[in-house]
């Protein structure tokens, strides 16, 4: 590559970044369309388990991974820095923030129960129904992956909901949208909260819409405070790794009763728990790196 073009690239204010971040986003999104036409008979996606695995890894690697190694190689000299994706040595830190995501689990599955009572008010009827047919196409696509009840189908769910899913949307949504954000705007909280609002929206859920935010939050935080992306990788991992269990679980039960069981009403302590543990390991996790 020619070198002046190199220097042009490198030398990319925030907004500039950002348009050709999302140029990258937008190429890359058409070519790991193109891959899917051709990788697996379209008939069969969201039909069987198998196929539809595929071709969400093939969407991961193409909409987040791959635009996410392009923009930190082609704007900046040396990309493992810009993405400190040096693996973490301080295995304090990694031990915390594993730690607060398995703890603070009931409170996040409170906020997202009482996130899905939300009303919209008459006028916006028609957002709402096209929210809860969202919600009806994520479950019902929840409901495919998990219907190979064997577990080599529980490993291959956490492949690629939980590792591939965790590392790839880290990379994209920390790595670089949350720096390329703090860029723009400065002030790294804003761009921590901007990146952890369009993190949410990303996933059209829209009834677990807060939580993921707050999810979101954390994972910025953990990014910023520990300067590496393999610290809110891992977190994500565990995260999502739960969630698999869990649903695999609880696989023949409804969502309703499985989430009803986290409001307030039904378990107070556990909740109330939930969060002064996950208030006194973020305290112990801020002094660590104050100290």
């Amino acid at each position: 590559m020619d070198n002046n073009y190199k220097i042009g690239l490198y030398g990319m204010g925030g907004w500039s970044q950002l348009f050709f971040f999302i140029f990258l986003f937008i190429s890359s999104a058409f070519l790991s369309t193109l891959i899917i036409t051709l990788a697996v008979n379209i008939g069969e996606i969201g039909k069987t388990d198998s196929v539809t695995r595929i071709v969400m890894v093939i969407q991961s690697l193409g909409l987040f991974l791959i635009p996410s190694i392009a923009f930190a190689c082609l704007c900046y000299p040396q990309p493992r820095i810009f993405l400190s994706s040096k693996i973490s040595k301080n295995w304090t830190l990694m031990a915390l923030s594993i730690l607060l995501i398995i703890v603070i689990q009931p409170l996040v599955n409170c906020i997202s129960y009482y996130n899905q009572q939300i009303i919209l008010p008459e006028s916006m009827a028609s957002l709402e129904t096209w929210m809860r047919e969202k919600e009806e196409s994520s479950a019902a696509l929840v409901k495919l992956l998990f219907i190979d009840r064997s577990i080599g189908g529980l490993i291959l769910n956490l492949l690629v909901i939980a590792v591939v899913a965790g590392i790839v949307e880290e990379f994209f949504f920390r790595g670089c949208l949350q720096q390329i954000v703090q860029k723009i705007v400065i002030n790294k909280h804003i761009a921590i909260w901007m990146a952890a609002i369009i993190f949410s929206i990303f996933h059209f859920q829209f009834y677990g819409f807060i939580p993921r935010v707050l999810l979101g939050a954390l994972l910025g935080y953990l990014f910023v405070w520990s300067h590496s992306i393999w610290i809110p990788v891992i977190v994500h991992i565990v995260h999502n790794a739960i969630n698999v269990i869990l649903i695999y679980v609880f696989y023949d039960i409804p969502e309703t009763e499985q989430i009803s069981y986290f409001s307030l009403d039904q378990n107070m302590i556990l909740i109330l728990s939930s969060l002064t543990l996950s208030g006194l390991i973020l305290f112990i996790y801020i002094k660590k790196i104050m100290g």
